[in-house]
């Protein structure tokens, strides 16, 4: 069965990577992308849309941030559904915010295809509904990695 994966990101060129990413990985998925958090939250309300099984949020976008679309979600959709911030920011101050407010794990994007594409494997091998909700999963691009 094919999961709906979410994605929420403003910048043309990340969600060309992401798609191209997600297709070298064998498993079947389907994507919708949006551009900011309020087209998720609008998504996400719709009756009869197909709900997601996984939610990416990139954190700086026009209308509605990532962080602000996670807090939405937790307190009026669902505390379980996976959620994960997926930005350039790389800061402790973001990554504990992200964690707080009930984000499945924080990713941070890597610079190259073949680094996405195995990111996105390793997250979506995982079956994050069976996982406690405090479990906490983060993905830092160090420098000079």
């Amino acid at each position: 069965m094919e999961q709906l994966i979410f994605l929420a990101e403003d910048d043309q060129d990340d969600i060309y990577l992401f798609e191209r990413a997600l297709n070298s990985i064998t498993a079947a998925y389907a994507i919708q992308v949006f551009g900011n958090g309020r087209e998720v939250l609008d998504a996400l309300k719709a009756t009869g849309a197909g709900k997601p099984d996984i939610v990416f949020l990139d954190i700086n976008m026009p209308v509605q941030t990532g962080l602000e679309c996670l807090l939405y979600i937790r307190e009026h959709y669902s505390k379980v559904l996976p959620v994960f911030l997926f930005s350039t920011a790389q800061d402790r101050l973001t990554v504990e915010q992200a964690r707080k407010l009930g984000a499945t794990g924080y990713l941070s994007k890597p610079t190259s295809m073949e680094d996405l594409s195995s990111l996105l494997a390793n997250v979506l091998a995982i079956d994050w509904r069976a996982r406690s909700e405090n479990d906490f999963y983060v993905h830092l691009q160090l420098a000079g990695t």
